[in-house]
């Protein structure tokens, strides 16, 4: 199973990588749909395809909400 590496996500640069991010909770979030994704792809099980559309739920959620904060 792929794990995102966070202590990367926790301790790099927003700025860093060829994405942008406002907050490390928003990359936090982002690693999770990719990371699920990938999970998904190699596995093909119900379960996997549930935890990764919940991962980009949740991403969509919280930018949905900071850009209402904004």
């Amino acid at each position: 199973m792929i794990e995102p590496n966070w202590d990367y996500f926790i301790n790099a640069p927003l700025d860093k990588g060829t994405q942008r991010f406002s907050t490390k909770t928003e990359r936090a979030l982002h690693a999770r749909v990719v990371a699920s994704e990938a999970n998904w792809i190699q596995y093909q099980t119900v379960e996997r395809l549930m935890i990764w559309q919940q991962s980009l739920h949740d991403l969509c959620t919280y930018r949905e909400g900071r850009r209402s904060i904004e």
